[in-house]
Order: C-alpha cells, then structure tokens, then sequence
C-alpha cells in the first residue's frame, strides 16, 4: 500500500463552506478557533489539562473501565484509560453513528486520523499526553441510516428491533445477517476471519453499543483508541447544570440562530446543516426517544401526555440524567463538557454544524476545540493505476462531476482543437470598433451592438458544444475505458468512501495487515484527499 497522489481539497470534493475553512478565510476566523496544528495544539493542551477538573477526570475514568468491562480489556487499554486521569492528559476525539459492521469506509479514515494525530502530537510534545478518542453516537435514533452496509452492489441490511437510542436495541436477529454473509466470506482464510470477527461483535453481545465497541477495540484497541459511550448516567450527571440551562435560557436556540445570522453574512448561498429547536434535548423513556417541547412554560414531549414546570422538570434531571439525551446540536457540547479534548476530527458535514456552535459553547462556558476535516481516501488497485497512466488520464480528473470529466477528457483526446477562446478573443476585438462608434452617437446604437455582440458570443458557444458533441461521438470507445474506470471507483457516481466496505479490501490481505497498512500510509499524507494505491 502506498501514497500515489495528495490532492488537497479538491473543488469536485469538498464543498465551499469547507474550502473557505480549510483555507483559514479570515470571515470565518470568529466562528471557530483554530485548526489543528502542533504549534496550536499543544497551545491548546496545556490549556485544556490544567482547567479540566479532577474529579470529572475520576468519573471518566471510572465509567470507562465499567464499560470495558465486557470485553476483559488487557493492561495496555486499561493502562490508555488510567492516563487519563492524569492532570496532563488531554484527548483528540472523532465521533460516529453505530453503522452496522462500521459502514462505509470513511467510518476508518476517521479514527485512523485521530490515532495517527494523537501519535504525531505525543512525539512532537512531551509534556501531555494525548488520547485518541472514539465517541459513539449511541443515543441517535435513525435506524435506516445505520442498519446496512454494501457489498458490492448488494445491501446487507439488518432489520433491527429499534427502542429509541439506537446503542440500547438488541442485537436480535444478526445471526440471520452472519448467515447471508457467510457465502460471500468462506472462501479463504482471511476472508473467513471476517465472520469471525462480525459472530463476536454481534452474537456475544447484548445491545449494539457494546457490539460496536467490541468491533472498535478488536480493529484499533492495538493502537491505543478509547471507545466512549455518552449514553451513561455518571457522564451525564456532569452535564446536568447543562440540561438546565437549555431548559430555562434555551442557551442552543438563542446561540445557533444569531451565528446562522453571522454566517449568512460571510458565507455565500450558506444553509445550516442543522437547524435549532426551542429545547433541544430528547427524553429516554419506555423505548423512545421523544423530543421535548414547551409552551407557556410548561414542558412535555412528542408522543407523551406527560407536563412538566421547570421545576418539577429539573427535579426529573438531577434523579434521572441518564433520561435525558442532547441532539446533534447539543452532543458536541456534552462531549467537550465530559472529556478534556482538543480537537475535534470530522467530516464536511459535521464541522459545518460545529461552526454553528462557537456562540453557544460561550454561553455554556464550554472550551471550544480545534478543528480537522478528517482525510478523504480513493483506494485504487495496480491495475486500476496503470490504467490511468496507460489513458494518460489524471487521478485528479476522477474527482469532477461526471459531465465536466467527459467533456474534459473529450478535449484532452481529441485531435481537433475544441476550444474557441481565441475566437471569442477576435470577435470581441472586432465589436471594440463598435463600441467606440456607438460612443459617438445615439444611446440606442450602444444597445443594439451590446445586443449583436452578446448574440455572437451565444453562437459561438453553441458552435462549441455542437463540437463537442460530434467528437465525444467519434471518440465514443475512448471516452468509455475512461468513464468505466471511474464508475468502478466511483459506485453510483458517489465517493468510494461513502459506499465501499472495508471486506472488499481485506478478504486478501487480511485484517491485521490492512490496518496496519492504512495507518501507516494515511499518516504520510498531508491534509484533504490521499489517493491510495493498494
């Protein structure tokens, strides 16, 4: 496996908002602080570790050797966990939904990027130590987006028993997935590792939170990664001031509406990735996660007759946080109110709704971390290589939209030059004739050859495209080899990333090889997107 191409934040990829972050445009500058860099990080740390408080770290700690209980952990996690009780130790942490058997392949490249990023700051600072950190979405509750997973073209899917937060369902009814599986994983030996590891995921544990973990640690534990469940009762009984607060003051509401505001006014065409509500917490109760809502100060839920005052509501919060459960807006709150973190690794949609947030972790009094977008990866074959440098076709082409990449490889193959820029040159010369001789007269001639120049120049690129067209005709057979190259990296027309499964890389290989393979080459890239020969 090694690195063919660092393409940086390629415009077919990563979307303006990111682009204008990535950057570091000054009109973002007071919307987050800071990028991740060493310089800053461990500025940040030394911060971070001295105004964590001891005994959240105490908490912490003690509630994730409970929840590692269930997999007998050996003294190196149980070690990775101690240190975090230190006074100098800090986290980077990324975050993800439950997808069955980890999803797509992004849900890698993330945590990959917080080991290696926490490994690159421990030899560049001595004076911390830094924990790589893998939180859970454990309490969303979208089944549909996490019960499946792709092989090839086929959707495995899981149909799950939901009971709200999706980290609290059962595993019921995954032996019948390990069964459809077991065709497509019997061939080899690595490949049969595969169902190994998926029969003791998902059939020695009760509930999908601890199967994710189990699959989380047996993949990355080796490398020091620590799985946190939010979903906990002590973690949330740190956050209960909190809770209140968004009750009473409706901190979120108040604090995401005014930055969408700013935002607008920085950010072109901007649309927020996540829009507040009056109260946004969830309650967890009888197998539902239900939303709640006010009115007239009183307080009650979707689907539930139950009211409450505010009283009697954060009477309900300090005896049973554990029924309580922030959205997607609030989560990053309560995650940097638990752990003493510094940064956080995410993709394109995530740091845009952490952008949404800075205000509101000011009127929570919560330290807000730096900032990564998370490295994009194209995995390609040798064959798939050659192939490209055999077409002389550009990796850095693959990435444009599908319209754009043929007629860009239209123009690089064919014979006859197809663009008419120095036409459009000329006649725009010839036309400054005319503009100087409408100068001299009547207004109304002006906009008779501004009319007649403008005709032209739409003729032109008519003439073009017609072009275009008749060449993408003639050339139809190299045109093809192209684009079949892209659709076999690019399954329906989406990111590899986004679609492919990590077992269409291992059945080979083999796990432990893969892993260390990808670790390794992710931590020679620099920032955006690595394509990967493997």
């Amino acid at each position: 496996m090694k690195l063919i191409e660092s393409l940086g934040y390629h415009r077919g990829v990563y979307a303006p908002l990111m682009q204008q972050l990535l950057r570091n445009d000054p009109a973002l500058k007071s919307f987050h602080r800071g990028l991740v860099s060493t310089k800053a990080a461990t500025k940040v740390a030394s911060n971070r570790a001295t105004s964590f408080d001891q005994s959240k770290r105490n908490t912490l700690v003690e509630v994730l050797h409970k929840q590692y209980e269930h997999l007998a952990p050996d003294s190196k996690t149980r070690a990775q966990i101690d240190a975090l009780s230190a006074s100098n130790a800090v986290t980077i942490t990324t975050g993800h939904q439950l997808n069955l058997f980890t999803g797509p392949l992004y849900f890698w490249y993330k945590i990959l990027d917080v080991i290696n990023g926490a490994a690159a700051m421990q030899q560049a600072d001595d004076k911390h130590q830094y924990v790589p950190v893998f939180w859970m979405a454990s309490e969303d509750h979208d089944i549909e987006e996490i019960n499946h997973f792709f092989l090839g073209e086929q959707k495995v899917r899981w149909e799950a028993v939901t009971a709200g937060a999706v980290g609290r369902m059962p595993t019921t009814g995954l032996d019948v997935i390990l069964d459809e599986l077991t065709p497509y994983w019997n061939s080899t030996d690595q490949a049969k590792e595969l169902l190994v590891l998926f029969a003791n995921c998902y059939l020695q544990e009760g509930t999908l939170a601890k199967a994710t973990r189990r699959l989380v640690h047996q993949l990355f534990g080796a490398d020091g990664i620590i799985v946190v469940d939010g979903d906990d009762a002590a973690l949330k009984s740190l956050f209960v001031p909190m809770f209140k607060a968004e009750v009473r003051e409706q901190f979120t509401h108040k604090g995401v509406t005014q930055t969408n505001t700013a935002l607008k006014k920085v950010v072109k065409d901007f649309k927020p990735q996540v829009n507040p509500r009056e109260i946004n917490l969830f309650y967890l109760f009888n197998d539902k996660r239900l939303r709640i809502t006010t009115d007239a100060n009183r307080f009650g839920t979707t689907e539930n007759p139950t009211k409450w005052t505010f009283q009697s509501l954060s009477e309900e919060i300090e005896k049973h946080p554990e029924r309580f459960s922030p959205n997607a807006l609030m989560r990053p709150l309560y995650q940097e109110c638990v752990l003493p973190n510094i940064a956080y690794i995410g993709g394109g949609g995530e740091l845009a709704y952490w952008l949404q947030l800075k205000t509101t972790f000011e009127k929570f009094d919560i330290p807000y971390p730096l900032l990564q977008h998370r490295t994009t990866v194209l995995l390609m074959s040798e064959k798939q290589v050659k192939k490209c440098n055999k077409l002389n076709l550009p990796i850095a082409d693959l990435f444009l939209p599908t319209a754009t990449f043929i007629n860009k490889r239209v123009r690089q193959i064919s014979d006859i030059d197809i663009d008419f820029s120095s036409q459009r040159e000329v006649l725009k010369d010839n036309f400054k004739a005319f503009h100087d001789l409408a100068a001299q007269t009547d207004k109304s001639f002006l906009g008779a050859v501004e009319a007649q120049e403008k005709k032209q120049l739409k003729g032109l690129d008519k003439l073009e495209n017609r072009l275009l067209r008749a060449q993408r005709k003639k050339l139809q057979d190299e045109v093809v080899r192209a684009t079949d190259i892209r659709n076999d990296l690019f399954p329906n027309n989406r990111l590899q990333e986004r679609t492919a499964h990590f077992s269409a890389f291992v059945s080979e290989t083999g796990l432990t090889h893969f892993t260390k393979e990808l670790k390794a080459t992710l931590s020679t890239a620099v920032n955006g997107l690595a394509v990967i020969q493997i």
